[in-house]
């Protein structure tokens, strides 16, 4: 079963504004960042534990790629491309795997490029 965690959800933190100017997206909004490195969607979640699948849905209408490591719990698990979709209003999933404690995570999307995150609608587990 999956779980969904929205990005305009009171357990979820952007670092930029919960915008909704873009079609698509689920629920009330979605998390636009700063264009800077090291900003942040963040979204606390609780789990089984053991290894899983995020999936996140993203709209990224820039130029290119715009990459950010996936930290859980504090460590870098993993990185995510979120390639170009065309336009703001083309949303995408990437699925990354990552390790999860028992009860309550924090998992962190933070942009390593200068370009920020995409729009993050949710993730999900």
């Amino acid at each position: 079963m999956q779980t969904r965690f929205e990005a305009e959800d009171a357990s979820a933190t952007c670092d930029g504004a919960i915008e909704s100017e873009h079609a698509g997206f689920s629920g009330s909004g979605f998390c636009n960042t700063e264009n800077t490195t090291g900003v942040a969607a963040q979204f606390e979640i609780t789990a089984e534990g053991g290894t899983a699948e995020i999936t996140v849905r993203y709209a990224n209408g820039g130029s290119g790629d715009r990459p950010a490591d996936v930290i859980v719990n504090g460590s870098t698990a993993t990185t995510a491309t979120f390639a170009d979709t065309g336009a703001w209003t083309n949303w995408a999933t990437e699925t990354v795997t990552v390790p999860l404690n028992a009860g309550d995570n924090t998992v962190r999307l933070e942009a390593t490029g200068s370009d920020g995150l995409p729009n993050v609608d949710y993730l999900e587990i």
